[in-house]
């Protein structure tokens, strides 16, 4: 007992110096100076791939937005009736192998059937034309959602969109999100509706708008777990009948194509892994079950799964015990920072989540910025270990990555077992952890 004790005081006056080492160097003088800091480093990244496309014939700019193949080859077979040949792989490869795009290796739909009618708008022109579409509806969502929650949380108090938008490019998978063409600011937008219409009572609508991520349900289970906890049973009807609707629009469209996603879904990680530019990694995986599999794999193979289902299972358990006792008063403080840690904290939770997904983190950030913004002291967020944590945060998603993608390399070179520490996971545990301890004063 007594050494318990012993070591939660170590690792209290361990996070106390940590903050305080932190919070000491976020001067305000220093503070601005950040964002000119990321933007030197997203340049010097930029450098480097630069170079790197010049060594092997590719310029990097041709390379630009190259994931939206994979949204493009579903509305495509959508738009030329082929759909219930969506999940032939072979058939993937031949049509992506005919696009005139650089570097063009399989990158494969691997979403579900019913979907395709999100991307088929996309698909109906040229490649070229439906990704400066797709950017262009990209960005018109990112801006909804800063306009949704500029008049929602601080109408008054903060920048204008238009300055928000560019500002949330400082934010590193917001830029990855851009660089890589993927779907998450529609993703963000989903969160956003549903944050606010949850916000203003109006249940039934959430649940609707939250059963659209059914195209990415891994992503609602936590919000799910939350609204089962306090019985927000018209919100969880809205969610039903929403994904409900999608179903029946997947039958409709191909019976076939609805059955071949069942029966490749439960390893659609390993798949998209597999098949998918070698580019694309396990070490840019940001989740519980990811964290476990980079620390154990290379050393434990046959039971590294295991404790990434422990800890997953562990994060659905903490939301529980956040929401159990807690009373449901939307727009309270309360109420608004125990969401943002949900979503956090959901982000872990979810079976797999690439860097660029990690832009979902800017909603929770909105929130908790809403109710720190004027703060009490003369730095950001009162100073404190909120500051600290959220400097980590900022840092941990820009680095992680590469930080991970290193440790392995570097394992492989001294002939150690591969494995690495993905930073980012501990960080954003500890910041959503943080906040839901704020939402109890």
């Amino acid at each position: 007992m007594k050494t318990g004790v012993n070591l939660r005081v170590k690792l209290i006056s361990v996070h106390a110096r940590m903050v305080r080492g932190v919070v000491a160097w976020v001067t305000p003088k220093r503070l601005k100076l950040y964002p000119a800091a990321m933007v030197i480093s997203v340049l010097g990244s930029g450098l480097w791939l630069i170079i790197s496309g010049l060594n092997s014939g590719v310029p990097f700019a041709l390379t630009l937005g190259q994931d939206f193949k994979g949204y493009y080859t579903g509305g495509r077979f959508f738009v030329d009736g082929r759909i219930s040949e969506l999940y032939d792989f072979d058939a993937q490869k031949d049509f992506q192998a005919s696009l005139a795009i650089p570097e063009n290796r399989l990158l494969p739909f691997i979403h579900p059937p019913f979907s395709v009618v999100l991307w088929a708008p996309f698909a109906l022109g040229s490649y070229l034309t439906g990704l400066l579409l797709w950017w262009a509806c990209g960005l018109l969502a990112l801006a909804v959602s800063l306009r949704l929650l500029r008049q929602e949380l601080a109408p008054s108090s903060v920048l204008p969109t238009g300055r928000l938008l560019m500002l949330s490019f400082l934010f590193y998978p917001a830029l990855a999100w851009f660089l890589f063409g993927q779907n998450t600011a529609f993703t963000l937008l989903i969160y956003t509706l549903t944050f606010v219409l949850l916000r203003r009572g109006r249940d039934l609508a959430a649940g609707a708008t939250l059963g659209l991520l059914l195209y990415k349900p891994q992503l609602a289970i936590a919000l799910g777990v939350m609204l089962a906890v306090k019985g927000r049973w018209w919100t969880l009807l809205g969610g039903a009948v929403s994904a409900g609707l999608w179903l029946a629009i997947g039958f409709a469209l191909s019976p076939v194509a609805m059955q071949d996603y069942a029966r490749i879904s439960p390893g659609l990680l390993d798949l998209e892994l597999s098949l998918a530019d070698p580019g694309s990694k396990l070490w840019a995986v940001h989740t519980f079950y990811a964290f476990a599999v980079l620390l154990l794999d290379g050393i434990w193979p046959e039971g590294g799964d295991i404790p990434g289902i422990a800890l997953t299972t562990g994060g659905l358990i903490l939301v529980v015990a956040w929401w159990w006792r807690t009373a449901w008063r939307p727009g309270t403080r309360a109420w608004d920072l125990r969401v943002a840690a949900t979503i956090a904290l959901g982000l872990l939770i979810s079976p797999y989540l690439f860097h660029y997904d990690l832009m979902l983190l800017l909603l929770p950030l909105a929130i908790v910025w809403s109710h720190y913004s004027a703060g009490t002291t003369d730095r950001p967020l009162d100073g404190g270990p909120l500051l600290a944590w959220t400097v980590l945060l900022y840092g941990a998603v820009f680095a992680s990555n590469l930080i991970s993608a290193a440790q392995l390399r570097l394992s492989e070179i001294v002939g150690l077992p591969r494995i690495a520490v993905q930073l980012s996971v501990p960080v954003i545990f500890g910041w959503a952890w943080l906040v839901s301890r704020l939402a109890q004063r």
